[in-house]
């Protein structure tokens, strides 16, 4: 039962109007660039968080990942290195609307702690330069 790709839009989108589904799209890749034999590299880390809330003094963090990657002093990104990703208990069970946004539960979460040393280390690889 193979549909075009404007039904399958048009279904993704009807769904995700109701508050009983969460669509999900497939991430595309981008082209990659390439560094010049020789060129000078830089690492970079995207940082993403999930929290109990938007209110930094009392809301606490449930979910970091990390990505890291390579790139050119123009900007051009070349390359994913490494990821990183943990969750964390909070001390208050995660608000409904957190979970409907996020889709984190309390059971994802139970019993996990983000470990600094563990966090220290993937940023601490990252802070040297490399080269092609």
């Amino acid at each position: 039962m193979f549909q075009d790709a404007s039904d399958l839009a048009a279904m993704a989108e009807a769904l995700g109007r109701s508050s009983d589904y969460r669509v999900l799209r497939r991430l595309v890749p981008r082209p990659r660039s390439t560094a010049v034999s020789g060129q000078e590299t830089r690492i970079g880390i995207l940082l993403d968080t999930e929290t109990t809330g938007l209110d930094h003094r009392k809301d606490e963090l449930i979910e970091l990942g990390m990505v890291k990657f390579g790139y050119t002093p123009d900007g051009r990104i070349i390359d994913v290195r490494d990821t990183f990703s943990a969750f964390n208990e909070p001390s208050e069970p995660i608000p409904a609307e957190i979970t409907a946004l996020t889709g984190i539960t309390d059971e994802m979460v139970a019993g996990h702690s983000i470990d600094e040393a563990a966090v220290n280390a993937f940023v601490d690889d990252s802070s040297r330069k490399s080269f092609f």
